[in-house]
């Protein structure tokens, strides 16, 4: 006899960009008793996911009137957001945005990535598909406050720490991008659309060694997406590029295998630190 089919209410969209986050979100879930659909962005997606979902297919990324139908079709009622797409995808023309896709980004308020995000979170709503907090199966791997590694900050790293944590908060509030790298007191680079790997790197061949990176979220994050997340290839980053310190926003961030990332993280002599969040600005939510 086979399995009578699971209820709606069990199905999880799982749209899925780059990175190894999505195969966190699948795995945690599953585990959870959820029938994961897995819905993967073509050209970010890595392909290896459809064997970590119960159903798995493929579409771009600016496929809305599709991915709608599929939802429908697999009968889900809630989505997770993992994986990286970045600013890339409204720049390169090779984007493909369908009807309904285009003309959600002519009512956005914002011409970003997190503005079309909400946009298509609001549009899912509409559909009785309720877009999740992306951290909603791993909230034991969000960041806790305070120093994480076996070495603390020293005092001209924690200057930095405060140099970029000023700065990092800015660039976030604008969707310009997460990641700012401190030497000395002085910012030595910033995210942009190059992405956090890039900057670090330009960072370095900027300035050289004892470089602080800090990340954070946006003021107003929205959790639904586009949270930060590090893992053990963030690490080895960091020590290729002369990082000695790293310092991510408590409660916000996710570390993905955080006994893994905090081993190596020891291993390269690297201080690791969670710092508390500030609270929300009063301009809201992004739309």
């Amino acid at each position: 006899m086979s399995a009578a089919p699971r209820e709606p209410a069990t199905r999880l969209a799982l749209i899925a960009g780059a990175g190894r986050f999505p195969f966190f979100v699948a795995q945690e879930a599953r585990r959870q008793g959820r029938h994961v659909v897995g819905f993967g962005l073509k050209g970010w997606v890595d392909p290896d996911l459809a064997s970590h979902v119960d159903a798995y297919e493929e579409l771009a990324v600016g496929e809305l009137s599709k991915l709608i139908e599929r939802l429908k079709t697999h009968r889900v009622s809630q989505a997770v957001m993992a994986g990286k797409v970045t600013k890339r995808v409204l720049m390169d023309p090779r984007s493909l945005f369908d009807r309904e896709a285009l003309a959600l980004l002519k009512r956005v308020k914002e011409f970003s990535v997190g503005g079309l995000l909400g946009a298509i979170a609001d549009r899912l709503a509409g559909e009785g598909v309720v877009l999740l907090d992306s951290s909603t199966f791993l909230h034991g791997d969000l960041c806790p406050e305070g120093v994480l590694t076996a070495r603390k900050p020293t005092a001209e790293e924690q200057a930095d720490i405060d140099v970029g944590v000023a700065a990092a908060r800015t660039i976030a509030s604008l969707d310009i991008g997460q990641t700012v790298v401190v030497k000395q007191r002085v910012v030595v680079a910033v995210e942009a659309l190059e992405g956090t790997d890039a900057t670090i790197e330009r960072a370095h061949a900027l300035a050289g060694e004892r470089l602080t990176v800090v990340k954070t979220a946006a003021p107003n994050q929205d959790r639904r997406f586009d949270l930060p997340i590090i893992g053990v290839a963030t690490v080895q980053t960091l020590h290729a590029n002369g990082v000695s310190c790293l310092a991510v926003e408590a409660g916000t961030t996710l570390l993905l295998e955080r006994d893994r990332v905090l081993a190596a993280a020891n291993d390269a002599g690297l201080c690791v630190i969670g710092r508390a969040a500030l609270p929300p600005t009063a301009a809201g939510r992004r739309s």
